[in-house]
């Protein structure tokens, strides 16, 4: 990705810098920002509405719903064949009393896919990327989300109402009898297009439309030292086969055996041996560098950029804006990892393939010569057929 990946992130949150976000608001605090800012206004198009419309074969038959006081059953989310037939039933959803949640919409434009492989890129977690559109007067429920919210608000007003209390951080799930939060103490917030709020996962909040509203929730949770524990046993767990075999005497005995001594003796047993490798830094870099490699191998793979141009020593190619990577050095081969792609490259490429990820913008030639020219160009040919690089077309 582009080396300015902090400053897309920038403008999105200004007039707050990067590095205020991320030092004294994440996870801490709610943030409302509500000055101009041509860049939040126009992060999902020019006309979010009418791209939405557009993409009633992709979204009619994955729609959601919420509703406070609905009228009845929420209609069923199914196929439409038009963009006018796509808005007929969302209003049938807004006639049951209910919002109409939108999934998946993070290729809605390229600025909103931008912002949102910049975010992934910088916490090493994958971003989930969701539309609500309301009609005027629609409530949503007192909840708090499992997942920190950037909300940006796309058309019409909304007012929303946010616990002043300190947020609760869950895990990802459910905790066993757990009840909806309330608000005893709230501020309130309205808001207008282009203007973003943040809410750290765990904040207790609603909202209420004063229009009909389209707001875009970018949902999201950094790296917990619960993920980086875990990171450290899969990679223990990689090498060591013991780990991978079935807990106990056997199969069912959890459910046959459930109080055989053998099973806590087996866990404390591993996780001293997992705290005793966990002394090496270097284990701990290795079990993060894994859990990246899987993160970036799990994000949507790069659109192909091979053309009928041929790729020659002269070519000047450069990284596709989406582009991300991990490589993985082994005994027998380097592991290279893109979205949604794994590639196997022999170990003498090892510097040039170094080259190839440090360097935003080359001419085949600058590759260094651990390689021959043929090589160098097929390295090359075999990146851009991947999407991972594009021919600077501009430069040639």
């Amino acid at each position: 990705m582009h080396a300015n990946v902090n400053d897309i992130i920038e403008s999105v949150l200004s007039p707050f810098s990067y590095e205020q976000f991320f030092d004294n608001i994440l996870g801490q605090k709610p943030l409302v920002l509500t000055e101009d800012n041509n860049q939040r206004e126009s992060l999902a198009g020019q006309n979010p509405r009418q791209q939405l419309l557009k993409g009633f074969a992709q979204y009619a038959p994955n729609l959601t719903s919420h509703s406070y006081a609905p009228k009845g059953p929420a209609p069923k989310a199914r196929a439409v064949q038009s963009p006018d037939a796509f808005r007929e039933l969302i209003q049938e959803y807004f006639d049951a009393g209910y919002t109409v949640r939108i999934p998946d919409v993070t290729d809605l434009s390229d600025s909103l896919t931008l912002f949102t492989r910049a975010l992934e890129r910088q916490i090493q977690s994958a971003v989930n990327v969701v539309i609500f559109w309301s009609e005027q007067g629609g409530n949503a429920p007192i909840h708090h989300d499992e997942v920190d919210l950037i909300v940006i608000q796309l058309e019409g007003t909304k007012r929303w109402f946010i616990s002043e209390e300190p947020p609760v951080l869950p895990n990802k799930w459910k905790s066993a009898g757990e009840k909806p939060p309330v608000m005893n103490n709230y501020h309130t917030v309205d808001v207008k297009p282009g203007d973003l709020i943040y809410l750290p996962r765990g904040t207790a909040h609603t909202v209420q439309s004063t229009s009909e509203s389209i707001h875009v929730a970018i949902g999201f949770v950094p790296v917990t030292i619960r993920d980086a524990i875990n990171a450290a046993l899969d990679h223990y767990s990689e090498l060591h086969k013991p780990l991978r075999m079935g807990l106990g005497p056997r199969g069912d005995c959890l459910t046959e055996q459930p109080n055989n001594p053998q099973i806590p003796e087996q866990i404390r047993h591993y996780l001293k041996r997992l705290s005793e490798a966990c002394q090496d830094d270097a284990f701990i870099e290795r079990a993060l560098s894994r859990r990246k490699t899987r993160m970036i191998r799990e994000l949507p793979k790069l659109p192909n950029s091979k053309s009928d141009q041929s790729i020659t020593l002269t070519t000047q190619v450069k990284h596709h804006p989406l582009a991300m990577s991990e490589l993985t050095v082994t005994e027998d081969i380097l592991d290279f990892c893109q979205p949604g792609e794994q590639i196997f490259i022999h170990l003498g490429a090892q510097k040039c393939i170094e080259f190839i990820i440090k360097t935003p913008c080359f001419y085949v030639s600058d590759i260094p010569d651990q390689i021959n020219d043929d090589v160098k160009v097929a390295l090359v040919d075999r990146l851009v057929t991947s999407g991972f690089l594009v021919v600077d077309t501009k430069k040639q």
